[in-house]
């Protein structure tokens, strides 16, 4: 099913300041930075486009390019779904936008993440869930996922990993699993490798010593 109808030109001129205003807010961001909004926004709409349910298209482009909002804090990174929404509707409000529509905006982002702790229910939400889920997939969104981390390399890459091999599964439209089956084979490959190279580095300097023949085995 195509969109439930076309944007007004009232709609696409308020995208394209939330467009500038997303754009100036993330020009900062290391890893959730404009272009994985770009790149959320394009998954957005394809999965909106799809699904059998009725979309509408302006609360799933708002909520597609506010949806990270909230990590343009690091303070708030941690619930930056809760954090996104309250900035929403502050800017939205400064846009007059009509309440319910800013609600519905606003649950989106709040909803887009698990960090929120309460799982998306409209179509709008679930498509955008899926969208950043998507990102995540694949080489490019596993190393995105690196950045700005603090702490020893194989914990923090460790931890990461086993987060990104459940992110497939928890996907909620069958076109959003037929979009991202691609990259999850490849990035569980590159798991696969990483996590063979992390054994290798965490052998014991006792195995490394008897490895080289400088202490005696028996």
């Amino acid at each position: 099913m195509v969109f439930i109808r076309k944007l007004t030109p009232t709609e696409t001129s308020i995208i394209l300041k939330l467009q500038e205003f997303v754009k100036a807010a993330h020009a900062e961001s290391n890893s959730h930075d404009y272009a994985h909004v770009l790149s959320v926004c394009r998954y957005a709409i394809q999965i909106g486009k799809a699904i059998p349910e009725d979309v509408d298209p302006f609360i799933l482009s708002a909520g597609a390019l506010l949806h990270d909002i909230g990590k343009t804090n690091s303070v708030f990174a941690h619930i930056h779904g809760l954090f996104g929404g309250s900035l929403a509707e502050e800017f939205l409000d400064g846009l007059k936008i009509d309440p319910d529509i800013r609600d519905a905006v606003c649950r989106v982002v709040i909803r887009h993440t698990p960090t929120s702790m309460i799982p998306p229910e409209t179509p709008e939400e679930k498509a955008v869930y899926d969208a950043d889920t998507l990102d995540r997939l694949g080489l490019m969104g596993l190393l995105r996922g690196f950045i700005g981390k603090a702490g020893a390399m194989d914990v923090i890459m460790t931890k990461y990993m086993e987060k990104r091999k459940l992110d497939y599964e928890k996907l909620h439209y069958k076109i959003s699993k037929d979009i991202g089956l691609e990259g999850k084979e490849m990035m569980n490959a590159f798991i696969q490798i990483i996590e063979d190279r992390l054994k290798t580095r965490m052998h014991s300097i006792k195995d490394l010593f008897s490895k080289e023949g400088l202490i005696n085995s028996h």
